[in-house]
């Protein structure tokens, strides 16, 4: 493509700076100097580039002047972890899938045991009759060599799929990883809840229903109360962190539980006349007895106008409603419950 390497530095000289991947910080600082590409940058005294604009900028002026270079580095190759077989006929039959994923799997373990790495994720490709691939993953709560758990898992997740046709092909992908080998103590802990269990728990869940299946919440920036969290995949269970507990066995201090509903459920109108009390929920729980608020929140400007007045309502069998009452919408809501 090129005659010689004086005419490379010519088309190397007119790369914009921001195609190099540079902080935004450091590309900022260049262009309020007029320096928009590589030529230009080249231009500034080395001498000055570290002091002035840190050793990131400098190591690259070095590699763009060819005064740092890298040789080239070998890199090993490794076999890629696929098994694969052929049915004769589209199969159907879980018992007779699963019997060759296990071959398949036998083979995969003994080379991940050949190079001391443990299996983390095993993929399933499932070439369909006249009907394309379907690929599907399996997870393990830990990596392992547990060609057991691991069948496990490949069952749950093969009796779980609907498949359109017959299965023609299919292919195993596995993905190993080197583990820390662990050293194994003189007294053996047995705590009352077995963090190791759990995970396998999880992943069996996760195997026959999908990986969306475990989730856990996470604090979000937001303006309304069902919008500050969001839902995240929970790759494993965490430890238990307990309450401190007094001297007498109860925990000291009792935290109340805000449970919120998906969609606030709406609430019938509030009657002008109450002879026993505001009734919520059709009075299967009594009347309400005392209402704490208004607590509001408005905003929303931008998109629809919000103005929520939020109440604590204390039910006569001692339950506490979170409610709203949606002024622009002039209806009540029923948002969660404190525990």
């Amino acid at each position: 493509m090129l005659r010689d390497a004086a005419a490379e530095r010519v088309l190397a000289g007119e790369v914009p700076l921001d195609r190099l991947g540079l902080d935004p910080a450091l590309r900022d600082s260049l262009q309020k100097l007029g320096i928009e590409t590589l030529r230009a940058f080249l231009r500034l005294p080395p001498a000055g580039i570290r002091r002035r604009f840190g050793p990131d900028a400098e190591r690259l002026h070095r590699l763009a002047a060819g005064d740092l270079w890298v040789p080239l580095q070998p890199l090993r190759v490794r076999d890629p972890l696929v098994a694969r077989h052929d049915f004769d006929d589209p199969e159907t039959d879980v018992s007779r899938l699963l019997f060759a994923v296990k071959r398949l799997l036998n083979r995969l373990l003994a080379m991940i045991a050949a190079r001391s790495e443990m299996l983390a994720t095993l993929m399933l490709h499932l070439r369909l009759d006249q009907a394309g691939t379907k690929s599907e993953q399996v997870r393990p709560a830990a990596p392992t060599l547990d060609a057991a758990q691991l069948l496990g898992l490949v069952r749950l997740r093969l009796e779980s799929l609907v498949l359109d046709a017959g299965v023609t092909g299919l292919r195993v992908t596995a993905r190993a990883v080197r583990t820390a080998a662990a050293q194994q103590g003189l007294f053996v802990e047995r705590p009352p809840r077995d963090l190791a269990a759990a995970n396998r728990a999880l992943a069996r869940v996760r195997a026959e229903f999908g990986d969306d299946a475990v989730v856990r919440a996470r604090l979000a920036e937001a303006h309304l109360p069902e919008a500050q969290f969001a839902w995240e995949p929970l790759e494993s269970a965490p430890r238990a962190a307990p309450a401190p507990r007094s001297a007498a066995g109860d925990v000291a201090r009792r935290t109340l539980v805000r449970r919120i509903h998906a969609r606030p459920i709406p609430l019938p109108p509030r009657p002008r006349h109450e002879p026993d009390g505001w009734l919520l929920r059709g009075g299967v729980t009594g009347h309400v007895e005392n209402l704490a608020g208004p607590y509001l929140v408005s905003g929303g400007w931008w998109r629809s106008a919000v103005h929520r007045e939020y109440y604590f309502a204390r039910m006569r069998d001692g339950d506490v409603l979170w409610i709203y009452y949606d002024r622009p919408r002039r209806r009540w809501c029923w948002q969660g419950r404190v525990e």
